[in-house]
């Protein structure tokens, strides 16, 4: 990754975290009038959050892209392999139920690439960066007091470019995206949830804009869409 990239993905990661432990640290702070552990006493467990709760949550951990293969108008090919990247995003959701909630994540991905002829990775370090931002639906379930088991899934699109370690970047194309996700999450109090997830991300076929073919005449290049995988570990605070 270019140092720029590297910097927004530490410092984005390093605010969340100190955001989510300050909270974590003025939620034990409330005085006893105050003790969250009434909560699980009551008739609702930890893992029915009341109907309207609406949450943030944020995710990161590493991400894996398939390969794909990308084309020119006169049929020259190049298979495109990655290497392992990272992934975070931020949601925003509501519970319309104790089990269904709606959210709107948008994130960050960034994965370098190991070998494209086309994208000159023989003399420069490229990665692949998309930006999602997705609607998903997910259903919970409760496995005990305090875990739970979610699926959900997801559509919405993607942008995304290839880009150099030199600032130089392929044409930003936008395609329809899909996701499907699961995980565990274990809920501390009426507030703070901690969870492992994985999610599948994949998109429709790219756009990567203008450039000369091998016989050094003008082309446009494409490719299939992508599929990454990730695994994350979620923070998900209630309100």
């Amino acid at each position: 990754m270019n140092t720029t990239k590297i910097k927004l993905v530490a410092g984005t990661a390093a605010l969340a975290a100190a955001s989510c432990v300050a909270g974590i640290e003025a939620q034990y702070a409330l005085p006893d009038s105050h003790d969250v552990s009434s909560y699980s006493t009551s008739t609702r467990s930890y893992l029915d959050p009341p109907t309207g709760k609406v949450y943030l949550g944020f995710d990161i951990g590493p991400a894996f892209q398939q390969g794909i293969t990308i084309t020119d108008t006169i049929g020259d090919t190049d298979q495109v392999t990655f290497g392992t990247g990272v992934r975070m995003d931020f949601q925003l959701g509501y519970n319309f139920t104790p089990h269904w909630a709606a959210e709107l994540e948008t994130g960050l991905i960034i994965v370098p690439v190991n070998n494209s002829v086309f994208l000159g990775t023989d003399f420069m370090e490229v990665n692949f960066v998309e930006f999602p931002v997705m609607l998903n639906v997910i259903y919970t379930q409760p496995l005990g007091d305090h875990l739970s088991a979610y699926v959900g899934g997801g559509v919405g699109g993607a942008f995304s470019d290839y880009s150099n370690e030199f600032g130089e970047a392929t044409e930003n194309d936008s395609t329809f995206a899909y996701q499907g996700l699961a995980g565990l999450k274990y809920t501390f109090n009426e507030r703070w949830e901690l969870g492992l997830s994985y999610k599948f991300l994949g998109t429709t076929e790219h756009d990567l804009g203008s450039g000369i073919d091998s016989n050094l005449n003008p082309t446009t290049f494409q490719s299939n869409g992508t599929m990454t995988h990730s695994v994350l570990v979620a923070l998900t605070c209630r309100f």
